[in-house]
């Protein structure tokens, strides 16, 4: 029903993935492939494509209110997806996650304090810590036959020495769907610690059958005194640059803390389109997400199998949510920085491992969410470059 095959033209939209830096230029290919920052090369659902133009009609675009629908919208829908009742007093807003993860700091720690993260994780999660003076500590992941697992006597290490952990579910980059056994263990760390979490779920909807996302909001009263939920419709439905997130904080005080840190900051109000495409994507997106889901499967398997079969040098880690997928250059001989070797070599432009911390050395993240003609062309350049 839905069209994911077309290739859309995206290089005179100011898009950020699309504006490639010298380097790109540099390479013998003449058309470099950017598989790097996590937005998606499909058209929106035509809902939210119409309801953006609908509201764009009005010729005028002042200041943006949020209708009870915007907030209604986000409460069905995890009703309807997870089972999962959320409060309309626990949401407050923010324009992304990432200013929502800033707010979070600045709102519950002082400088000097130490804020937990798992690597190799989202690289702004400690550029984010260090830009606000306060202290990184590691809990690294441990792979155990080539799937990634928390390392809870790490975590619980590291929570003694800080006052709020930032999680990630799935996690970006490896691609894991934490079990709820998996986040009960990390709740039942934080509240030993008295850690806040400030858990980030934006790929949440993206997970891939046999896996279920489990909601951190659904997990237990205890844990929803020291949770902060960052959720939004940006990566599912491909409308990051609209800016509009729902932080679900169910404690009264921990809410009022991160709203009077949001309004110090200025952040109170959303990009006047995003209310309409964040409604008529939680009201009308479902069928849409659900054509989309094994459509980006399938781009996953296809590179899976043909490297396996033809360049067996790259390992790919299992990808249970998300649509990027983890591959381990090491074998290929590369380590380190790998995005300037790829780039030349295979005319991809990447995600560098490196960039992810600890762990990351020799690893790149690749954006599967394209055209399958794109992912064909791409992995045929993988192949040439590393391949047999």
């Amino acid at each position: 029903m839905y069209d994911f095959d077309s290739l859309i033209d995206r290089t005179a939209t100011e898009a950020v993935k699309w504006q490639c830096p010298e380097s790109c230029r540099s390479t013998k290919y003449h058309d470099v492939i950017p598989m790097w920052i996590a937005d998606l090369d499909m058209a929106s659902p035509p809902e939210v494509v119409e309801a953006i133009r609908h509201r764009a009609e009005h010729p005028i675009y002042g200041y943006a209110a949020k209708p009870e629908a915007f907030h209604n919208a986000y409460i069905a829908w995890m009703r309807t997806r997870y089972g999962v009742t959320v409060d309309r007093s626990w949401l407050s807003f923010s324009p992304g996650i990432v200013p929502a993860i800033a707010t979070a700091i600045r709102a519950f720690t002082k400088p000097g304090d130490g804020i937990a993260i798992l690597p190799p994780v989202y690289h702004p999660f400690k550029h984010l810590i260090d830009d606000n003076r306060r202290t990184t500590v590691e809990a690294p992941l441990l792979v155990r036959n080539g799937r990634y697992e928390l390392d809870l006597a790490a975590l619980d290490a590291a929570c003694v020495r800080s006052k709020m952990l930032v999680f990630c579910s799935p996690h970006n980059p490896i691609g894991r769907v934490w079990s709820a056994d998996e986040l009960n263990a990390v709740a039942d760390i934080a509240e030993r610690h008295d850690v806040i979490i400030i858990s980030d779920e934006i790929h949440a909807d993206l997970v891939y059958a046999p896996n279920k996302l489990v909601p951190m909001l659904g997990l237990s009263d205890t844990l929803q005194r020291r949770l902060v939920a960052c959720w939004a419709p940006s990566k599912t439905f491909n409308i990051a640059g609209l800016q509009a997130s729902f932080i679900t904080v169910p404690d009264a005080s921990l809410r009022a803390a991160f709203d009077r840190e949001s309004a110090a900051s200025g952040m109170g109000s959303p990009n006047c389109l995003a209310t309409a495409a964040a409604i008529a994507a939680y009201e009308h997106g479902a069928p849409w997400l659900d054509e989309l889901l094994p459509y980006l499967r399938g781009n996953y398997d296809y590179l899976v199998s043909r490297l396996a079969a033809e360049a067996p040098s790259l390992k790919v880690t299992p990808c249970e949510g998300t649509f990027l997928a983890w591959i381990d250059f090491r074998g290929a001989g590369l380590g380190g920085d790998v995005g300037p070797e790829v780039m030349e070599r295979a005319g991809l432009w990447l995600d560098a491992g490196a960039r992810f911390g600890t762990g990351g050395d020799g690893f790149a993240r690749v954006n599967f969410g394209c055209p399958r003609s794109t992912m064909v062309k791409a992995t045929d350049r993988l192949i040439e470059a590393f391949g047999q």
